[in-house]
């Protein structure tokens, strides 16, 4: 009960509200009802260079937890300026290479846990659950909660970058994998293969829209480059 009243205290609404968020997507990945790509994120920077950041978020969940990525960044020129900066500082805290959602997942839990501890009524930091020094505590707070973040998500970067170095390198078309992800109709699924002695997950549509079960296996036979995904048809071996 008292975690409950110190996460609904003013003093730390704001970070339990986000938490909230994040469980809220997880939960609507998990029961089907938000498609893979749906928090997709693309920043385009132009500070002397030209930098394109593009992070895919792929989710599925069969008793374990899979996570695909697909996260490119290109500079162009001297990677010098403000621009090169801030893409370095992504890059050193696994932006671009773990999922943006894993990371804002690790991130924001760690800033609830920071505020609850810092803003309760038992809190030698701030026992009266003050708003006004508890926002002064915010900036603090993302800062160390950055550093977690690295810290948590710096085993995950070496399988990560094995599952992009062999996606960007495959040609999956003519491939079979199997679903993981149910397609529903006019909505993307996801499929499971091996590339490379790795296992991918990539989004994929079915080619006349119609649905197709979790564990059918499927063949690949296009790419629709502008909507990240593939098309797949049924495909049986018997």
């Amino acid at each position: 009960m008292d975690l409950i009243n110190a996460a609904i205290a003013p003093a730390n609404l704001l970070l339990t509200f986000f938490l909230g968020l994040i469980l809220i997507f997880w939960f609507s990945v998990i029961f089907g009802a938000l498609d893979m790509n749906s928090l997709d994120v693309d920043v385009d920077v132009d500070v002397d260079i030209d930098v394109d950041v593009d992070v895919d978020v792929d989710v599925d969940v069969d008793a374990d937890l899979d996570v695909d990525a697909d996260a490119d960044v290109d500079a162009d020129a001297d990677t010098g300026g403000g621009g090169g900066l801030m893409i370095g500082i992504l890059k050193f805290f696994n932006f671009g290479t773990v999922p943006f959602m894993i990371l804002m997942s690790i991130l924001f839990l760690s800033m609830w846990s920071i505020s609850i501890w810092c803003n309760h009524e038992g809190s030698i930091i701030n026992p009266t659950m003050s708003v006004s020094f508890a926002a002064l505590l915010f900036v603090p707070n993302f800062i160390a909660s950055m550093f977690i973040t690295k810290v948590v998500t710096q085993p995950l970067v070496p399988m990560f970058k094995k599952l992009n170095t062999a996606a960007k390198q495959e040609d999956y078309r003519g491939k079979i994998g199997q679903i993981t992800m149910p397609i529903a109709s006019k909505k993307m699924g996801q499929v499971k293969l091996s590339v490379n002695n790795a296992v991918v997950l990539i989004n994929v549509k079915a080619q006349d829209d119609k649905p197709i079960k979790k564990g059918q296996k499927v063949l690949i036979v296009e790419e629709l480059t502008e909507e990240k995904c593939f098309i797949v048809q049924p495909y049986d071996d018997h």
